[in-house]
């Protein structure tokens, strides 16, 4: 069971193909192009763009190989719990490691641009309209509350 419910883990959070991971820095190149007017400081973001792609990439690739060797573990029912950690160790180490370089290329990246172009190439996400934010319950009549109920004073 357990090794069933890793399995399903793996594949369902590990199942990005390549193509779909490069969009984004597709469309955000595009957007530097489109809104970065210095050819010096565009070119600079674009090649930190294409080292976010490519660092991508090739950590796809490299996780793609290391999921078809725990799926291989996996398969078997006589995989030890510790093997599967220990196949599992290098996927997640690699994992840090490529979070913490694409971060620091957005960091980068982020020094590059001006404040203002930063807000046109990563806007802001829309806010949430006042009528679906979280409120608590309010009561307009004591009949709602049950007898005997009285509302207090605000």
């Amino acid at each position: 069971m357990l090794i069933a419910a890793l399995t399903a883990f793996l594949i369902v959070h590990f199942s990005a193909h390549s193509s779909s991971m490069t969009a984004p820095f597709e469309q955000t190149a595009a957007l530097i192009k489109q809104h970065v007017a210095e050819e010096a400081r565009q070119k600079q973001a674009l090649a930190l763009v294409d080292q976010m792609k490519s660092q991508s990439t090739n950590y796809l690739q490299r996780r793609d190989k290391l999921i078809q060797a725990l799926v291989g573990l996996t398969a078997k029912r006589a995989t030890q719990v510790s093997e599967i950690e220990k196949a599992a160790q290098p996927l997640i180490t690699d994992d840090r490691a490529t979070a913490e370089k694409l971060l620091d290329l957005r960091f980068q990246l982020k020094s590059v641009l001006t404040a203002d172009e930063w807000a046109q190439v990563f806007p802001a996400p829309h806010a949430k309209p006042a009528s679906i934010k979280k409120t608590t319950a309010r009561y307009s009549s004591p009949r709602e509350l049950g007898p005997g109920v009285r509302l207090s004073e605000r």
